[in-house]
């Protein structure tokens, strides 16, 4: 049974999909405060309008609903698109070429922050060393992210900042990759990253608030409206990042649905503060558990028979 609120905008002569099998197609949909009214012939539909219903009409367009992004790393995808991207890096070559181009124009002193590369696509399938990084921003540190995030690789400079040596250790769940001399090679692995990582300087919320607009344009533009984020909370950006969605939220630019997610060693404490599930309103609130157990296949990360 229809709704009987007031539609604030109707879609009319398009083409929808209900998967209601005794109606399975529709041509119209009322909407009220973001939510369906009513999906079905545009001439059941239309004469809901009422003064202020927004009209629109599709000329025929297929109406699809937004999608939702269940596995999202919201907040670092939104900052890592001001970074050097390697995705399209065709070889080891390759991506020291970009990397000096980038050293280039960056001020020396300053961090040179990439990621994408997959060493699987190139001709000679060799993980890059600091070593490889080096000679092409040596008045730089540089820190380079894989594809899937779980290894990056760090110049000498990045080390020598984070104050990594062969005397460094092994964090638990993550790995320095060492030479036959236990040097680091600049190659970590899962949270071993953390050691670079935290040497780099953080940009300030205003800039992570104007990331984060400029990245809510991509995703509507591929249809998304709405993601679980899977690093809210947790680690070192959580909570900087949950402070730039309250921002956004406050001045009423949150223009995604946010499922924000708890990592799971920190359970315990949002089971003592009283926290539940589904803790927000409609645009940003706290919900599911992500418990970490294994790394990645690509990194070589995971644990394998």
């Amino acid at each position: 049974m229809a709704e009987q609120r007031q539609p604030d905008l109707i879609l009319c002569n398009g083409k929808l999909h209900t998967q209601d099998p005794d109606t399975p197609q529709a041509t119209a949909v009322a909407i009220a405060d973001g939510r369906i009214l009513e999906v079905g012939r545009e001439g059941d539909i239309i004469f809901r309008a009422v003064p202020g219903t927004r009209v629109v009409d599709l000329g025929g367009r297929r109406v699809l609903p937004g999608l939702v992004d269940s596995h999202f790393h919201l907040y670092g995808w939104a900052l890592s698109r001001r970074r050097l991207s390697l995705v399209e890096a065709e070889s080891l070559a390759d991506l020291r070429r970009r990397v000096a181009e980038r050293a280039a124009e960056t001020p020396a002193g300053e961090w040179i922050l990439g990621q994408g590369w997959n060493e699987t696509r190139w001709p000679t399938p060799r993980k890059p060393t600091r070593a490889d990084l080096d000679d092409v921003a040596p008045d730089h540190s540089v820190l380079l992210w894989r594809s899937d995030l779980h290894l990056a690789v760090a110049n000498t400079r990045a080390l020598g900042e984070a104050g990594v040596d062969a005397d460094t250790p092994d964090p638990d769940q993550g790995r320095v990759d060492r030479d036959a001399a236990g040097n680091p090679t600049g190659v970590f692995r899962e949270l071993a990253i953390d050691l670079v990582e935290r040497a780099v300087p953080q940009p300030s919320e205003d800039e992570a608030v104007d990331a984060l607009g400029e990245a809510f344009g991509v995703l509507h533009r591929l249809g998304v409206t709405g993601v679980h984020d899977h690093r809210i909370m947790g680690g070192e950006d959580g909570p900087r990042a949950f402070g730039a969605y309250q921002r956004i939220r406050e001045a009423g630019d949150l223009a995604l649905r946010l499922w924000m997610g708890i990592p799971g060693e920190r359970l315990d404490e949002a089971i003592s503060l009283g926290l539940r599930t589904g803790f927000g309103d409609d645009r940003l609130r706290v919900g599911h558990v992500k418990l970490f157990s294994d790394g990645s296949q690509g990194a070589r990360t995971a644990w394998m028979l």
